[in-house]
């Protein structure tokens, strides 16, 4: 699942290694220490970055003329993981969160890591995508929606309750 694309040539996304998950733990904090609605997000740790790095899933930082201003981890076939979103199947991939630096926010960094995601499992044969997001964060809700994801149900999940977004991917 290595392409470039996000942001112009100036930009890429990196999948890192387990020697690389402190960095990872590190950019995650500095974007959460900045985020005003904390409750939005549940920060995961050390385990949570690794088990999609030796799957067929990743972790992945965004990186923009040389620094590293997101994060994005996917798992996928997981079932233990999965199976807390009551989905039709267990072939989908989960987007196991999204973080963007302050600054670069609201330049649709996250729908550009959406569409990424989405290529990446059609690749993989994956019957759809799933995620999660508080129901007061309009932003990533509304990024969702233009993505064409569908708000399946409500569930409490990471602390609170969240809307439980799908996007179905018609593998024919």
């Amino acid at each position: 699942m290595e392409r470039a694309l996000i942001i112009n040539q100036n930009g890429s996304i990196k999948s890192i290694s387990e020697k690389e998950i402190d960095i990872a733990l590190y950019i995650q904090r500095l974007i959460f220490n900045t985020m005003d609605s904390k409750h939005w997000y549940a920060p995961l740790r050390w385990a949570e970055f690794l088990t999609p790095i030796k799957g067929t899933d990743g972790t992945y930082l965004l990186v923009y003329q040389g620094e590293i201003i997101g994060l994005f981890v996917l798992t996928c076939n997981i079932p233990d993981v999965l199976s807390e979103y009551k989905l039709p199947s267990s072939n989908y991939m989960l987007i196991d969160s999204v973080m963007i630096k302050e600054g670069y926010r609201g330049h649709g960094l996250q729908r550009q890591i959406l569409k990424f995601v989405y290529e990446g499992a059609i690749d993989l044969k994956m019957n759809g995508l799933v995620s999660t997001v508080h129901p007061d964060n309009k932003y990533s809700l509304n990024n969702f929606i233009l993505e064409d994801y569908k708000i399946l149900h409500k569930l409490i999940i990471h602390g609170g309750i969240r809307n439980v977004m799908i996007k179905s991917i018609d593998n024919i």
